[in-house]
This record gives C-alpha cells, sequence and structure tokens, in this order.
C-alpha cells in the first residue's frame, strides 16, 4: 500500500497563534502534549515535516516530500500580509548562514485572518543546513517575520531527508526482483514494462525464453526501487500467428509495494 499524506493542510487560528506566541513571546506553560513542536510523519513513498500540536490540526509549517523527490511542498501560516488570493509573494527561510528563498502562492482566505501560502521549495544543501540547525528559524514574507525555536527540528526531519535529501538521492536505487506468474491458458512470449517518465516498453529484464501456463519465474529489475511505478504490458503465443500476440497492456502497478505479477486470462 502507497502511504499518501493530504495536500488539504488546514490551519487553525489557535494553533498558528500559539506557534507565534511560543516563538516570538514568553507564553505560559503548557502541557507537553499541547507544546507545539517539530515532528515528522513517515512513509514508504512519501515523508512530512510538521511543526505544529501533534495529532491536531493545529500546524504552522508543513513541508511534504515524495521518494527520491528534489523538490518538496511547503505549507505555511503566516502573520498578516497585505496580498490578494492568489498573488505570488517571495518567501525567505534563515537559519545561522544559511538562508532559502522560495516563491509561494497566498490561499483562500481562512476565518483566522491569518497568511495561508502554498509553495514549493528545493531540498538542496542550505535547506537541509537549516533542518540541522539549532536556535530558531525566521520566516519572513512581505517585510513580516515570524521565528520558530528549532529544537528537536533534526531528529524530526530525519525521515524525509533519508527519503528525499542529497544523500538519498545521489545513492543508486536497489535492484528490484519480481515474481512473474503466467496463469492463463497461452504461452507468455514476452513480458514488457515501461517506467511511467518514458514512451519505451522493455523486455529484457523478462527476457525471451517464454513462460508456459502454469508456470512462474523471477525477474531482477535493475535500479527498480528507484522507480516502482511500471506500465506493464504482455505478448502471448498465437497458434495461427508466426509468431505472437501484439503486445496487451494488463495493468499499472507499484512493483516496490507487491513486487509479483500474475498475469490471468
Amino acid at each position: 500500500m502507497i502511504v499518501r499524506f493530504t495536500n488539504d493542510c488546514r490551519v487553525s487560528a489557535s494553533g498558528a497563534l500559539l506557534a507565534m506566541a511560543t516563538a516570538l513571546w514568553a507564553a505560559p506553560a503548557l502541557a507537553q502534549d499541547d507544546q507545539p513542536r517539530w515532528y515528522g510523519v513517515d512513509g514508504a513513498e512519501q515523508s512530512r515535516l510538521v511543526y505544529g500540536v501533534p495529532d491536531s490540526d493545529d500546524t504552522s509549517l508543513v513541508f511534504i516530500c515524495d521518494r527520491r523527490a528534489a523538490i518538496v511542498s511547503a505549507y505555511l501560516v503566516h502573520p498578516p500580509v497585505r496580498a490578494a488570493t492568489g498573488a505570488k509573494l517571495s518567501v525567505s527561510l534563515s537559519a545561522g548562514r544559511a538562508t532559502v528563498t522560495f516563491p509561494a502562492r497566498v490561499q483562500a482566505q481562512e476565518m483566522d485572518d491569518l497568511l495561508h501560502l502554498k509553495g514549493q521549495v528545493t531540498l538542496d544543501a542550505p535547506l537541509e543546513a537549516i533542518l540541522a540547525s539549532t536556535g530558531q528559524l525566521t520566516v519572513s514574507v512581505g517585510g513580516v517575520a515570524a521565528r520558530y525555536p528549532l529544537d528537536g527540528v533534526a531528529a524530526a526531519a530525519a525521515p524525509l531527508l533519508a527519503l528525499c535529501g542529497t544523500a538519498a538521492r545521489a545513492a543508486p536505487a536497489d535492484d528490484l526482483k519480481v515474481a512473474v506468474t503466467n496463469k492463463t491458458r497461452r504461452r507468455l512470449v514476452q513480458l514488457a514494462l515501461r517506467d511511467l517518465d518514458s514512451i519505451e516498453l522493455d523486455s529484457d529484464t523478462f527476457g525471451y525464453g517464454g513462460l508456459a501456463p502454469g508456470r512462474q519465474r523471477t525477474m531482477t529489475i535493475p535500479g527498480g526501487a528507484g522507480i516502482c511505478a511500471y506500465e506493464i504490458s504482455v505478448l502471448f503465443a498465437e497458434k495461427e500467428e508466426d509468431c505472437c500476440s501484439d503486445p496487451l497492456p494488463i495493468a499499472i502497478q507499484n512493483l516496490c509495494d507487491d513486487p509479483r505479477i500474475i498475469v490471468h486470462d
């Protein structure tokens, strides 16, 4: 199963104001479970880094990445800045000597009168440096700044960096072993895979020896764990033809989640 996180990052007024109050001035002591902090939500295909109150909608900053993607979706709630819905504003993140700037669009106005922004930021060395920093994170939009403590951010960001950071993207993807079973009454001549970003069908990993009805074969897809989702097509032997059928598309499947291809009639 692919774990998906919603992009509907709703933020309540109380949570956003609580986060800013914690960062900008002394606030009354809160119960530990109600304290805004950094935390991560990890999945096999997607990871999320959040500043807010766990197990609630009270969040001020949310960063979401898909497996091995260099671009991170960012959702922010910020003190009010005069801007119309749909306007593009520049967002600056800074901690220590590291600074990252990216564009974000103003989202529809919520009941809290705060500024809701959605943007995309490159997960590169400066952003990784911020996510490993201590002290304070300063978020500036339209000349207005909000500050957040960075205590615990390194541990919370570890799943996101492991899934999408520069080191993860530089590492070669693991090979993927897939079991193919022919449950049809015809000989399977070829099985072809197409990366969804490609236009070519490739039968090389399956080979050209065919697969008789009821038989199974394991094939290895070099670097396949870095792709996972494939369009699958098959060719069958035809008694009345010189060779075989035309390619028949049978499925689009995430082979990292389920490394089995079962061909039915």
